[in-house]
């Protein structure tokens, strides 16, 4: 163990995204997404009966709204999403998946799924479970510290 808990938790946690989303690349790949096209996708249920803001989009990935409008845009190029404007706010933009948008999504969380299952299948129910409620923990501190904080890093 480093002299540093904090920073090989960190490092752990930083090696395990970047093998997750290769994995996640090379997974897709064949359904013709990218992970953050997918991702984009998966935040436009198709059972939502409301589309989502481009606002509302950036915020959920934590990317600025010119980001996620560029996203958007190449998606819908792909027939994927379509937008209109909110019925009450026509300043706002509303994002909803297309037919094509919908069974893409659909093909690309079965490989998805089937990479998980591959990548996970060594841990023990009991262990993935604890993992999975650790990992929760982790995220939801992660995000509130997050709300409380500017761009910069504040050392406390």
């Amino acid at each position: 163990m480093s002299d540093d808990p904090h920073r090989e938790l960190y490092d752990r946690l930083q090696q395990i995204y970047v093998l997750l989303d290769d994995g996640d690349r090379r997974a897709l790949r064949s359904v013709g997404l990218t992970p953050t096209h997918f991702t984009v996708l998966r935040l436009l249920d198709p059972t939502r009966e409301t589309g989502r803001t481009i606002t509302r989009l950036a915020e959920l990935m934590l990317c600025t709204r010119g980001n996620a409008t560029r996203l958007v845009q190449r998606l819908a190029e792909s027939g994927l999403v379509t937008t209109r404007s909110d019925r009450g706010d026509q300043r706002l933009v509303q994002v909803f998946l297309t037919p094509a948008g919908a069974d893409r999504l659909a093909a690309a969380s079965v490989y998805h799924a089937a990479a998980n299952r591959l990548r996970f299948a060594w841990l023990p129910a009991a262990d993935l479970r604890r993992l999975t409620e650790l990992a929760g923990v982790l995220a939801d501190q992660l995000a509130k510290n997050l709300e409380g904080q500017s761009d910069t890093t504040r050392p406390r």
